[in-house]
């Protein structure tokens, strides 16, 4: 995980009022809760609408709707926010962005013919969507 890239996925000291540096700094941001204004950072950093990331995480949009922008987000939703940060950012590194959301929901082979994006619920599904971009990044097609 590249914290730098992340820290910039969610909007940086403006948004998470805390300076990452390191893995160490995200771990701290993951335990004591994100903005919640860093959804729609992340949202915009990727090209993808707000509601789009929000079914993606552990919690109802209903819920998220009863939340201020600087209200912290708990651990396991904020956990899963670095977790997709992370994922989006490889993602795009690998693949360039706007081909990065197509492949998302394209049905992929050797996931069983499921688009990745229906992985991206949980932190298993995650990293076997990082895992299939790591393949992809070294040349590695199955």
């Amino acid at each position: 995980m590249t914290a730098f890239m992340v820290n910039e996925r969610l909007g940086g000291y403006t948004v998470l009022k805390h300076s990452v540096k390191n893995d160490f700094d995200l771990a701290y941001l993951a335990e004591n809760g994100i903005p919640k204004a860093a959804i729609q950072h992340l949202a915009d950093s990727v090209g993808l609408e707000m509601k789009d990331i929000i079914l993606l995480l552990p919690v109802t949009p209903r819920n998220l709707q009863r939340y201020n922008d600087t209200d912290l987000l708990s651990n396991v939703v904020s956990d899963h926010l670095i977790a997709l940060a992370d994922l989006f950012s490889v993602g795009s590194r690998v693949l360039g962005r706007e081909y990065f959301l197509d492949w998302l929901n394209r049905e992929i082979l050797v996931l069983g013919n499921e688009k990745p994006i229906q992985f991206l619920r949980t932190h298993a599904g995650i990293e076997l969507v990082k895992t299939e971009l790591g393949r992809i990044e070294h040349g590695i097609f199955a």
